[in-house]
């Protein structure tokens, strides 16, 4: 058993399995989610449950976050029984969730304040499939003795670990990787959509291009779950997208497109103070808020 103790809190759908795989690679983990049912599988496993953030904070050593919204991570760091709120022995905390990089490093300063724990920011790519695998790609961003503290830990569910630069550059990195997610699955759907009218099976398009340069990982993400006749967010959103250009809306696609509006809008936020033009990247936000608002105009009737 390694000597470190980790927390791990915020088990969704990638924070779960990556949490798992810590508890696989031989550490003690102990864990907290506002749901407790989403805990049972890796208590199951060997892990510990703590009974609020700042317990959890008081039996670890490092502690890993992965949550679904910058106030969430506020309220788990600071609310009333916050990990801020205790005698803290955890003195890293490592944010596996996609925010802004202000965000990150007003976080930082703040959590160093309230009880000098030190933070990276180490937003992840390759979804729940890549998390349970332990492929994803880890984008980091502080100082490079922390990196460096949490490096075996974030190996156990990354297979590619970048350190990127000082805080808030692991959220810039990972804001440049969703401006090419969003772009390679909005248009994923167009070329699906012009293949079928063309009489083409569109079963064989992603292995048609794969060895070209139109082969990407979110083709391959949408072939694989296509074949294995399981229904994974690239693929959801594909096929719905599909629709929404034949003009059919979809009402099942409604809150499926909320995190990914989150992410488009860190990135056209960042390109906005900096100046930086994102003409693209606008015209994709345009599409998907367009489509968010019919879909949700469907479900509602």
């Amino acid at each position: 058993m390694k000597t470190d103790v980790i927390g791990y809190i915020g088990l969704g759908e990638i924070g779960a399995p990556m949490a798992r795989q810590i508890l696989a690679a031989g550490y003690s983990v102990v864990v907290w989610n506002r749901t407790h049912e989403k805990a049972k599988k890796i208590v199951d496993a060997g892990a510990e449950i703590a009974t609020s953030p700042v317990d959890l904070a008081e039996k670890t050593d490092i502690i890993f976050t992965c949550l679904g919204s910058e106030q969430a991570l506020e309220t788990i760091l600071f609310g009333a029984d916050g990990i801020t709120k205790g005698e803290v022995r955890a003195t890293l905390l490592v944010d596996n969730a996609t925010c802004s990089p202000a965000f990150a490093r007003a976080t930082a300063k703040k959590l160093k304040q309230a009880c000098n724990m030190d933070m990276i920011d180490v937003p992840v790519s390759g979804g729940a499939i890549g998390a349970a695998a332990g492929t994803l790609a880890a984008m980091a961003g502080g100082a490079e003795e922390f990196v460096e503290r949490a490096r075996p830990i974030i190996a156990s569910y990354a297979s590619q670990i970048s350190h990127m630069g000082e805080l808030g550059a692991g959220q810039a990195t990972k804001a440049c990787n969703q401006i090419i997610n969003f772009g390679n699955i909005a248009t994923l759907a167009e070329a699906l959509n012009l293949a079928q009218d063309q009489g083409i099976d569109i079963a064989g398009l992603p292995e048609a291009i794969d060895c070209g340069f139109a082969g990407s990982n979110v083709s391959r993400e949408y072939d694989r779950s296509v074949q294995a006749n399981d229904y994974s967010p690239v693929r959801i959103l594909v096929e719905a997208l599909m629709q929404q250009y034949k003009g059919k809306p979809v009402p099942e696609l409604a809150g499926q497109l909320d995190i990914l509006l989150k992410d488009m809008s860190i990135a056209l936020n960042m390109a906005r103070e900096s100046g930086v033009p994102l003409p693209m990247l606008s015209r994709f936000d345009g599409i998907f808020r367009m489509i968010h608002h019919w879909t949700e105009d469907e479900k509602s009737k």
